[in-house]
């Protein structure tokens, strides 16, 4: 416990570090999300043990970082980069069949384009331009994290029925319900602090509506990769943060959320 503690005590450390350093060049967050995504791609591609070959790791790794910057336009862009790793991908297929089968396709194919896209969803949502971006990682820390959180200490003190036995075996529905509720009072108080620091109108009322919904698909997102991790038999994908695991171990939630939430704000306003 107190390794766990000591590494997520760094860990905001570093986070809250990259938020200040990011307030004044937002390049930061953009070559921190890289990074990240590039870790993450390790783990799911190469420490569940599905793809063995150094060339193919270092390939999805290469276009998990390098992607990041052609989303923001500093590279060519993100299709032509897809294009070009498909290709790659296609190449180790049809050369490399013996030990490259189906299976391996489709993680190769797959993860490394839907982890840096919801890596790349994260950073936009915090680099937004009318300087509500905090605001926004907030609420996603609020919908995946706080809603984990609340739904340990109700699922312990009050579950009885598993949510998902066999994949996840400590999870309850109470736990999951008692969540979602917590969740809910943690986006009035994000929304009533934050209307008071920036003076701005938020649309309160939506953002409640809407954070049972998000924060299901925290608890799906969560699911998931616990699914991918039984599917391959590990415990963690990694153990970059000690007590805690790997990169995708702490974020599965938020990058599901991530992607959702951007969604959802291309077509809702929530700031009034």
């Amino acid at each position: 416990m107190k390794t766990r503690v000591i590494s997520g005590i760094v860990a905001a450390m570093l986070l809250i570090s990259l938020l200040v350093l990011n307030s004044y060049f937002s390049i930061v967050v953009v070559v921190a999300v890289a990074i990240l995504s590039a870790i993450a791609v390790f783990e799911i591609i190469y420490n569940t043990g599905c793809i063995k070959s150094t060339a193919v790791v270092v390939a999805a790794m290469l276009y998990a970082f390098a992607v990041q910057f052609a989303y923001k336009g500093l590279l060519c862009s993100a299709v032509t980069l897809t294009i070009i790793y498909t290709l790659v991908v296609v190449f180790f297929a049809v050369f490399e069949h013996t030990n490259f089968g189906e299976r391996q396709i489709t993680m190769a194919l797959s993860m490394p384009i839907i982890i840096s896209f919801a890596f790349s969803s994260l950073e936009r949502l915090i680099n937004v331009t009318d300087g509500t971006g905090l605001l926004y990682f907030i609420l996603i820390f609020n919908f995946a994290c706080i809603s984990d959180i609340a739904a340990y200490f109700v699922g312990s003190a009050l579950g009885k029925h598993k949510l998902a036995p066999v994949i996840s075996p400590k999870k309850t529905v109470e736990g999951a319900i008692g969540g979602l509720i917590g969740a809910m009072i943690g986006t009035v108080i994000v929304c009533l602090v934050f209307e008071a620091i920036l003076t701005i109108d938020i649309k309160v009322w939506v953002l409640v509506l809407i954070t049972p919904v998000m924060s299901i698909v925290g608890i799906l997102g969560d699911l998931f990769a616990s699914a991918v991790k039984r599917n391959y038999g590990i415990k963690d994908y990694g153990n970059i943060m000690p007590g805690h695991g790997g990169i995708l171990d702490r974020t599965d939630s938020v990058l599901l959320v991530s992607v959702v939430f951007s969604l959802f704000l291309n077509y809702v306003s929530v700031i009034k």
